[in-house]
């Protein structure tokens, strides 16, 4: 069905309550959480694969948009539970094939529609086509929706009957899966063609070597003037060729900077550096650069004041060979010869055709204000041409112009324009691919350790220093027109093996992508059957500024082959340079004009595109939301903006998607979230009568979870589940005062009703008789003991006892880069007022100071008495937590069985101290008489 077809169509609603009734679920009652935790760290359910056909960000694994798909289509029937988690853990084709069929069942018999509104690289639609559903999935970003087209849908359609490409391979296929397969064997052919026309056209910039091969890259660098000697110098970060390798007796390699009058030069050494970078931290003061001929020093600012200056010079440095010219053999690196260094020096991409109206390299600006993603932009690098050399522009320029006039050729020769469209669009991929190791960002990753204990490897990094950053340094990498790591030759070759995996599990119909704003969905009301999707998380990734980078190119390779997506034109206007940021949900660090992107605006526009969501789905429809962020406060918003859309909010599943550190998540925690449109005219309750309700609900569901081994840390994630449930009965809730409760009353009371049904005590006293300190830090050391919690996962936790987590930090926590760590030292100061466990902690160390007298000192300073029950049920807990190795636990052992003899000591202290006290008074007595 197209998406016109999806649009038109209205399906009459069912009958709720009979047997067409699919309001209930399976992600109401239950959700796969440990099978999605094990998949993430396989090939099955982690999306590597996926993400490798075309780069995008924030790619959620693949296991959870199956699990999200499969709980959401299926009614709450306990025998589809292993199916699904057979589907999830394994990617079975039987379990596909059972669910699928329970799936047209539940539909009885017709095709339901499911909608991503947020769909990103198209893993929900892709996953939803699985299992025989129409997909449909719509994003803002056109770079994000070819992502989309390449996965899920010229992916799954049958191209057997098209025509011959009129190119011819490079040498016999091997007789495999991936040349047997047309789209496979086709897409590698286009790619072969594309690079034997670069390699002619580019031949005389990339001189070979004497025997005939090419090196797989160059490292350059940029050169500024020095303020004091006037030479010029160049910026070079590191050294470090090839770190040594004891087992293989690889010394290593090196550069050597030599200075000669006034100029300089690089040579190649072998072992490690004996020399200092001349650009480099300097301390608390950040990046500088030294002149290596005077060693005048210049401030980072002066650095990027030269940039835009127009000051900067590239400078090739070396080539990066292999040992014996063969690509399977050591890299190793040596000096250019001249030819190559003029060849590199000439190369000039003014020369290229048009692409179509546009200039042949990106000459669009860098918008203002962008210089924490885009990073190049803060040292006078204004467009995004500009993020490359010469050479690497005419080399990125002459293969968009030549995937371009094979796209027309391959129509020439009888090719449909669908197939030719979606071959363009592989090549286009490869491209994309490429950008990210072919840019002043791309630096050389030397593996291993200075002193050879490690592996040796050498590759080019990625552009991406994280998900959301193109960053930058002044000695870069640029691949060559040869085969080796990020070179065309090389990325071909890496690009055909996961797309034959991907071609491999093909089943279902293609999905439908198209680019809309989430805010005006194109569909008819009541024509859909769910919406499950993936919203922008926040503040943590601008996503069309990352890939704006992406954008400029894509329009000069796409722009007649995907004109809804790439056109220069919209209808008679000019179409924007850049992608739609006005209408991107998210939170914008920084303000650089157009419309502000704060909180508010995230909330209130995430909310219309809930509401949205509303319009479009049956009456009986679901909404699913998998969302993930580190802030409390982005949860509330989200929360928030399904509620004042009309949801109700009926399960809410955590999964540990970085448990296997699979790459494709920047958070440790996401939650898939189950929704249902609410009743009309929801009853009025009373903030007492909801929190009842809540607690009831959250605590009953406490059982089950323990029955289904959901572990105490997800349970607390889980719990938003039904206090929302509960919440969203009613139109409003309200205090005794008269006003509305706020919806973090109901977070918090979710959490704290958690840790009250799993009845924790302490020396059989409640964990809810002791102060909210050491509440937090008795459940704290509970559920991570001593390792490092991640600062979102923290601010949840204090959340349960109404506490800020900055009040935390210091008395409770320690933080560092990795998160923050329970405090069993002892506390900075103590007094009366401090909490039971600072006060625990003061005695352990009080013990190793000085025994039983110093420990009975703290109870007497803290004001506790001897036989204070809380204090001591403190001490056994902390050390039943604790090894028994461990000094904390140690010296609180000892506390323990010295107990009494602390208790008289106590008695003992405060009675001297009453007495020193009476005696001070009487000493005050005249001089106060004398004032009267």
């Amino acid at each position: 069905m197209s998406v016109d077809e999806v649009k038109r169509t209205t399906h009459a609603p069912a009958d709720l309550g009979g047997a067409g009734d699919v309001r209930e679920r399976l992600i109401d009652h239950w959700f796969p959480c440990t099978a999605v935790d094990a998949a993430v760290g396989t090939p099955a359910g982690s999306g590597r694969n996926e993400k490798a056909i075309f780069p995008w960000f924030a790619s959620r694994p693949i296991a959870q948009a199956r699990a999200a798909v499969l709980t959401t289509l299926l009614p709450n029937d306990e025998a589809h539970r292993p199916w699904v988690e057979a589907a999830v853990r394994h990617g079975s084709a039987e379990a596909f094939d059972r669910l699928a069929g329970a799936v047209r069942e539940n539909y009885q018999g017709r095709t339901p529609v499911v909608v991503d509104i947020f769909s990103g690289r198209g893993m929900i639609p892709l996953e939803a086509a699985r299992v025989g559903a129409t997909a449909v999935g719509t994003d803002l970003s056109p770079v994000a929706t070819l992502a989309g087209r390449l996965l899920a849908d010229w992916s799954m359609r049958d191209w057997s009957a098209e025509a011959p490409l009129p190119f011819e391979s490079d040498g016999p296929a091997v007789l495999d899966f991936a040349s047997t397969h047309r789209l496979v064997s086709d897409t590698r052919l286009l790619h072969e063609e594309v690079g034997r026309r670069t390699r002619d056209a580019l031949a005389k910039f990339y001189p070979a070597n004497p025997d005939g091969r090419r090196p797989w890259g160059y490292l350059w660098t940029v050169s500024m003037p020095c303020d004091q000697c006037h030479r010029r110098f160049p910026l070079i970060g590191s050294l470090v060729l090839r770190h040594p390798n004891n087992r293989k007796q690889d010394l290593g390699q090196a550069m050597s900077l030599i200075t000669v009058g006034d100029t300089w030069r690089v040579e190649v050494v072998d072992g490690p550096a004996n020399g200092e970078p001349t650009y480099s931290s300097a301390g608390k003061k950040g990046k500088s650069a030294r002149c290596p001929f005077c060693s005048h020093v210049h401030t980072l600012e002066t650095v990027k004041a030269k940039g835009f200056a127009g000051q900067y010079v590239d400078e090739p440095l070396l080539a990066a060979d292999f040992a014996n010219g063969d690509g399977d053999a050591k890299k190793h690196f040596r000096q250019l010869r001249d030819e190559e260094r003029r060849a590199a020096l000439s190369a000039s991409p003014d020369g290229l055709p048009k692409a179509g109206q546009l200039s042949a390299i990106p000459d669009e600006a860098i918008p203002t204000g962008n210089v924490h993603t885009v990073m190049a932009s803060g040292y006078g690098y204004t467009n995004y041409g500009q993020l490359m050399c010469d050479r690497q522009t005419l080399l990125f320029g002459t293969l968009a112009q030549h995937i371009r006039a094979c796209h027309q050729e391959m129509l020439d020769a009888g090719i449909s324009a669908d197939y030719a469209n979606a071959l363009a669009g592989f090549a286009a991929a490869t491209l994309m691919r490429g950008l990210r190791y072919a840019t002043r960002g791309a630096r050389l990753r030397c593996h291993g350790k200075p002193d050879g204990s490690g592996n040796n490897n050498v590759q080019v990094g990625d552009l991406f220093s994280n998900e959301a950053v193109l960053s930058f340094q002044f000695d870069f990498f640029e691949v060559g027109v040869g085969k080796g790591p990020g070179t065309w030759a090389g990325l071909t070759e890496t690009g055909m093996t996961p797309l034959a995996t991907h071609l491999r599990g093909r089943r279902g119909a293609a999905a439908r992508l198209r680019r809309e704003n989430a805010m005006a969905l194109p569909f008819r009301d009541g024509t859909v059957d769910a919406v499950v999707t993936d919203p922008p998380y926040y503040d943590m990734i601008e996503y069309a500024d990352v890939s704006d980078y992406f954008y400029v190119w894509l329009r000069r390779i796409l722009g007649d082959v995907q004109p809804d997506l790439f056109a220069e034109t919209i209808g008679t206007e000019v179409a924007p340079n850049l992608q739609n940021k006005d209408d991107e949900i998210i939170v914008r660090r920084v303000y650089n004009g157009g419309v502000r992107h704060d909180r508010e605006f995230y909330e209130r526009s995430l909310s219309r595109a809930f509401h949205e969501a509303r319009r479009v789905l049956r009456p009986d429809g679901h909404l699913v939301v998998v969302f993930g962020h580190s802030d409390p406060d982005a949860w509330l918003r989200l929360l928030g903006a399904l509620h004042d859309a009309g949801f109700v909010v009926t399960s809410a599943w955590p999964s540990r998607t970085e448990t296997s550190n699979t790459g494709v998540a920047s958070i440790k925690v996401t939650v898939t979230i189950g929704c249902r449109v609410a009743a009309p005219q929801r009853p009025i309750a009373t903030a007492a009568q909801v929190d009842r309700e809540v607690a009831t609900a959250v605590k009953a569901a406490v059982k089950q979870w323990d029955a289904d081994g959901l572990a105490l840390t997800d349970q607390l994630m889980a719990a938003y589940g039904p206090a929302m449930e509960v919440y969203g009965r009613y139109s409003s809730v309200l205090l005794p005062n008269g006003e509305r409760a706020s919806l973090d009353r109901y977070l918090t009371l979710a959490r704290t009703s958690v840790r009250d049904a799993t009845a924790l005590k302490l020396d059989q006293l409640p964990l809810e008789t002791f102060d909210a300190p050491t509440r937090f830090a008795v459940f704290w050391q509970r559920l991570y003991g001593r390792t490092d919690v991640p600062k979102g996962e923290a601010r949840f936790l204090a959340q349960a006892d109404n506490l800020r987590l900055e009040d935390m930090r210091g008395a409770l926590l320690t933080e560092s880069r990795s998160g923050f760590k329970l405090r069993l030292d002892a506390p900075d100061t103590f007094s009366d007022r401090s909490s039971t466990f600072e006060i625990v902690r003061a005695m352990a160390k009080a013990w190793d100071d000085g025994g039983s007298e110093t420990v009975a000192a703290v109870l007497a300073k803290a004001d506790r008495q001897a036989n204070d029950a809380h204090l001591w049920a403190v001490v056994a807990e902390i050390v039943r937590q604790l090894p028994a190795s461990d000094p904390v636990a140690k010296a609180l052992t000892a506390v323990q069985r010295n107990a009494a003899t602390i208790g008289t000591m106590v008695q003992y202290v405060a009675a001297a101290a009453e007495r020193e006290a009476d005696a001070r008074a009487q000493l005050m007595l005249p001089f106060e008489e004398d004032l009267s």
